[in-house]
């Protein structure tokens, strides 16, 4: 599979104030490292000296007053006291269950927010190594009897990568597989800790990296199906010098899903600013366990762009069995070199015919599109296309039509014209629709 096109990924740039503190205090730290124990050989002295500089980031990246701490060399346990393998470095809520006879502590998975596994270096082998390092936390997960905020992170997961709100659990067996695949696979998400893989150095570039990966990849596929790697198991956030390899699960980065044929456009990559993809990651998580509001993130939203990396799609094996099919996004190092721009977030530009259509659904929630009057007087009257303009709609983001009926996808639709007679429609959950309108009007 080939394409070079961008995907665009919803970020929140007020970020990036504190990712440019948190930059800076990494840059000066591992400046003090090499000036000062570049002697050190010892691998397991070098280990806890990464480890507890990749601490000291995580303690300035959250919030005061919500009982966070960081613990290093902690282990996760479930309600069968099965337990994870050791990990390096933890965010949770609380205090632990002290190991005995050891200085050690254990965390119940429903305390952890998020799980980070150290690196100093970073190449293709230690990729692999903290990715089953962190499965271990996967195999663990307790996906059922989910928080509210869980909920509500799972939910709007699966509405930005289906383009439609999830069912109810019970009438799942009527969705198709492929529905059921990422209902089942975003539950297990929304209940997991954020996991990362931080590492300092390794990788010189992006292609580099991306190269690395895939050679190993093939390299295992060699003896056999590859277990273990699939949207669910791969890592949030993996983190080599300024590369990031960032898994779309919708939590908060997401490409909606293309049905026809069907793929999961699961890792994406870029270079520049891996600890604001960092904080997204763990503030994302905080604000939907906490309520925080988007507040948090500041009040401008822009779009941030990433290459394609790797899509998978489900195959079947055999009769009774089937299993993922990766797909790489080849790149060459010149196309990987184009600047990736940020844009600053709009609205969809509607016409008036479309106005009217939403505002009727404003209004009754839903249109039988066969058996609504109104609304199909209203095509008739105005000589309007049916299928032209629920088409439309759907690819705006704006409508799902499911059963017949089409229906809202948004939380807090708000229409506007602007001063120069343009329309515009979006969600305004956030406060978007309102900034943009302020904008518009040279307010702000």
């Amino acid at each position: 599979m080939r394409n070079v096109v961008s995907v665009l990924l919803s970020l929140k740039p007020m970020i990036e104030t504190v990712s440019q503190l948190l930059n800076k205090f990494k840059e000066i730290s591992l400046e003090e490292i090499d000036e000062n124990d570049s002697d050190i050989t010892h691998r397991p002295t070098i280990g806890n000296i990464f480890e507890g500089l990749t601490s000291e980031i995580l303690e300035k990246s959250v919030f005061k007053g919500l009982n966070l701490r960081v613990v290093r060399q902690s282990f996760i346990y479930n309600d069968e006291n099965k337990l994870s393998d050791e990990i390096d470095c933890m965010l949770v809520v609380g205090e632990g269950e002290k190991i005995n006879f050891t200085d050690q502590y254990k965390y119940h998975i429903d305390q952890v927010i998020a799980v980070i596994q150290v690196k100093k270096k970073l190449y293709a082998n230690d990729i692999i190594d903290a990715h089953e390092n962190l499965h271990s936390v996967f195999k663990i997960n307790q996906p059922d009897n989910l928080e509210d905020g869980e909920i509500s992170l799972f939910y709007d997961a699966y509405r930005l990568l289906n383009s439609k709100p999830p069912p109810k659990y019970c009438e799942l067996p009527n969705y198709t597989s492929r529905e059921q695949l990422s209902y089942q696979t975003l539950l297990s998400e929304a209940k997991l800790p954020v996991r990362i893989v931080f590492g300092y150095y390794g990788y010189k570039n992006e292609f580099e990296l991306r190269k690395g990966f895939v050679n190993k990849i093939e390299k295992l596929l060699e003896e056999g199906p590859l277990k273990n790697f699939s949207p669910a198991t791969f890592p949030n956030l993996l983190i080599c010098n300024d590369i990031s390899v960032i898994k779309n699960n919708g939590m908060p980065f997401g490409i909606p899903f293309k049905y026809v044929p069907f793929y999961w456009h699961i890792l994406t990559t870029s270079t520049g600013n891996p600890i604001k993809d960092l904080l997204e990651l763990i503030w994302t998580k905080l604000s939907y366990k906490y309520e925080l509001g988007a507040q948090i993130f500041g009040d401008d939203f822009n779009t941030e762009q990433a290459h394609p990396f790797i899509a998978c799609r489900d195959e079947r094996i055999d009769e009774e069995s089937s299993g993922w099919q990766l797909y790489f996004h080849e790149l060459s190092k010149e196309e990987l070199k184009l600047e990736l721009k940020s844009e600053r977030w709009k609205p969809v530009e509607i016409d008036v015919n479309q106005q009217i259509i939403l505002t009727m659904l404003g209004r009754n929630e839903e249109i039988d599109l066969e058996n609504d009057s109104d609304f199909n007087d209203f095509l008739e009257d105005n000589n309007i296309n049916k299928k032209e303009i629920i088409g439309e709609l759907i690819d705006s983001r704006l409508v799902y039509v499911e059963n017949g009926s089409m229906k809202l996808l948004t939380d807090e639709l708000e229409i506007l014209n602007s001063p120069d007679g343009r329309i515009f429609a979006g969600d305004n959950k956030n406060g978007q629709m309102v900034k943009f309108l302020l904008k518009q009007l040279g307010k702000i």
